[in-house]
């Protein structure tokens, strides 16, 4: 494979041996692409580990493995962007001294401020700090991470933190979809959701996103409203009970004492499969985390999303910080009213969706712009 001659020419770093439902690194991934080809005279490349692509949002004339970048003098790309994986810091170093004149830059999607705090507390799990590579010309972070900015600065001893945007489009719901292969429409699949079962899909492997809050939701609910909800079903509920604690934390609750079965934890499963399964009445809470895949496609789906998320709080049915009676108030007013506002829901959540999209001019016009300050350091 040539590279274009003319054009800037920007390759992205993905890892293909990691599942795009697994969790948003992989479909932050393709986002940035797709976004990254719509500017005018730039052509953006995955430069990936793992097997060779066979997937059907994946342009194969657009991927080069990344051994055969690092091995191959005819590749020279203007900007490196580190995404899916960095090389480690030997590599990164060779690369920067045979291609002189590339600008690399490190994305990030998670929160390496609350990583460092969860993991350095957390004895019991076995991780270390992923290797540090450096200088780099420029690193990005994500709109709801920009608490994190001055940390960055400082752990990467690099003054040149930027926001980029944010992305998301329905690529990977309507994917999902057609791979439950119904014999009804996506119109009807929404619809047929149940929204008096409550799901909550938080993974429960940090602070930052666990079920805790809305277990104990649902649990103010049933006190004041019994028996309106159906059940509450917990996924990647497994990683709590491999707790000591969480059986305690339950134990003396109604939905537990009063109602065998109502509560259950089941292991991560994908979110349509679910939803189809257990419910569509979707509870959540974060810490330091507004932004979620999780939430806009609940939106998308029509379904209704309580949530703690001040970013969002003119969508879904919004309640402060970890106000647990403001959202069981919410979830009366769910079950009397959301089937017959849906339409209002709809269109408002539209101009939400339009927001994030990779082809929205306003994103492109922004990562056009991160990319000139990025080469022009």
């Amino acid at each position: 494979m040539v590279l274009q001659e003319n054009i800037l020419n920007i390759g992205v770093t993905i890892n293909f041996d990691k599942h795009f439902l697994s969790n948003g690194l992989q479909q932050n991934i393709i986002f940035l692409a797709n976004c990254l080809n719509n500017i005018p005279n730039l052509k953006c490349y995955f430069l990936y580990s793992g097997k060779e692509p066979n997937f059907v949002f994946i342009d194969k004339n657009l991927c080069i493995s990344y051994s055969e970048y690092f091995n191959n003098q005819e590749y020279s790309f203007d900007m490196v962007i580190y995404a899916g994986f960095n090389p480690g810091q030997n590599i990164h170093l060779r690369d920067k001294e045979k291609n002189k004149n590339t600008k690399f830059v490190i994305i990030q999607y998670g929160s390496e401020l609350t990583d460092a705090i969860f993991y350095s507390l957390n004895s019991n799990v076995k991780k270390t700090q992923p290797e540090q590579v450096s200088p780099v010309d420029q690193i990005w972070t994500s709109p709801h991470h920009k608490h994190g900015i001055s940390f960055l600065k400082t752990k990467y001893k690099n003054k040149n933190v930027k926001i980029a945007p944010y992305l998301w489009d329905d690529t990977f719901i309507l994917q999902q979809f057609k791979e439950l292969k119904l014999d009804i429409s996506f119109e009807d699949f929404k619809s047929s959701i149940n929204t008096k079962k409550v799901t909550v899909f938080e993974p429960n492997i940090s602070f930052i996103k666990t079920s805790i809050i809305p277990i104990y939701i649902v649990e103010r609910f049933e006190r004041e409203f019994p028996m309106k909800i159906e059940s509450c079903s917990l996924i990647c509920g497994d990683e709590l009970i491999k707790s000591s604690y969480f059986p305690s934390l339950v134990a003396y609750l109604d939905i537990y004492n009063k109602r065998p079965g109502f509560i259950k934890c089941y292991k991560r499963l994908p979110l349509l499969h679910a939803l189809k399964t257990y419910g569509g009445l979707v509870i959540t809470n974060q810490i330091l985390n507004q932004l979620n895949y999780l939430y806009l496609e609940i939106l998308y789906l029509s379904l209704p999303l309580l949530h703690n998320s001040l970013i969002l709080k003119e969508f879904g049915y919004y309640y402060k910080e970890f106000d647990v009676d403001i959202a069981a108030k919410k979830i009366d007013f769910v079950l009397k009213y959301h089937s017959q506002n849906i339409d209002k829901y709809n269109e408002l959540n539209k101009n939400l969706f339009i927001k994030f999209l990779p082809n929205s001019p306003r994103n492109i016009n922004s990562y056009e712009k991160l990319i000139k300050s990025t080469l022009n350091t």
